[in-house]
C-alpha cells in the first residue's frame, strides 16, 4: 500500500469488499449507499446523531505532534488507499456498472 488516501465520490464510486464487512449488506455498493447503511448502523448503536458525525461534524480540539492545540470540527468520511499507484484510464471497466446502479437509484 502506498499511504496515498483518496476521498471517494459518493455518487459515482463503487466499493466491493473481498469479504463480508457488514452483516446482511451487499458486498458491492455505490459509496452513497454504503454511507447510508453506515449511518443507519451508527444511529442504532451510538448515542450521537449520524447526521452530525458524517455531515456538519462535532466541535473539538486537535493536538498534532509538534503543533499547538487547534479548535475546529471533526467528521467521518470514506477514503480509499490503493495497493499501488495506478495509471488512470479514460474509460473504466466499471462505468457501465456505475451507470446501472445510478439508474436504479433514481
Amino acid at each position: 500500500m502506498n499511504d496515498q488516501w483518496e476521498p471517494l465520490n459518493p455518487d459515482d464510486d463503487v466499493v466491493h469488499f473481498h469479504q463480508e464487512v457488514f452483516e446482511n449488506l451487499p458486498r458491492t455498493q455505490i459509496v452513497f449507499q454504503l454511507l447510508k447503511e453506515i449511518k443507519k448502523i451508527w444511529a442504532e448503536h451510538c448515542m450521537s446523531s449520524g447526521s452530525r458525525v458524517f455531515g456538519e461534524g462535532f466541535e473539538c480540539c486537535v493536538l498534532i505532534p509538534g503543533q499547538q492545540w487547534r479548535t475546529g470540527k471533526i467528521r467521518v468520511s470514506l477514503e480509499f488507499c490503493p495497493d499501488e499507484t495506478e495509471i488512470k484510464r479514460e474509460n473504466s471497466p466499471l462505468d457501465d456498472l456505475r451507470q446501472q446502479l445510478k439508474e436504479g437509484k433514481n
